[in-house]
């Protein structure tokens, strides 16, 4: 099966074809694609995937022609009402 991979710049993605596909085994997880692709395990965490635009656990099997966005989970910040006090 074939997936279309998009994502954002600050993750490097390796193994991918020319259009940015991967060819996978049928049954394959997210998990699976960020092995193949060369996501070292302990940054796998911080990874946030979409499958066709629907947020999506890295346990998700996919399916031949899925596209898949990898994002990358965003923390911090401070609460605005009480950042100005």
């Amino acid at each position: 099966m074939k997936v279309r991979v998009e994502h954002i710049a600050l993750i490097q993605c390796q193994q991918l074809d020319a259009d940015s596909s991967v060819q996978l085994s049928e049954g394959a997880t997210i998990t699976d694609l960020l092995n193949q692709i060369g996501i070292a395990a302990e940054h796998q965490r911080a990874v946030v995937p979409f499958i066709n635009s629907e947020k999506a656990k890295r346990s998700h099997v996919l399916s031949d022609g899925d596209t898949v966005f990898l994002s990358l989970a965003i923390g911090g910040g401070t609460n605005a009402s009480s950042a100005f006090d």
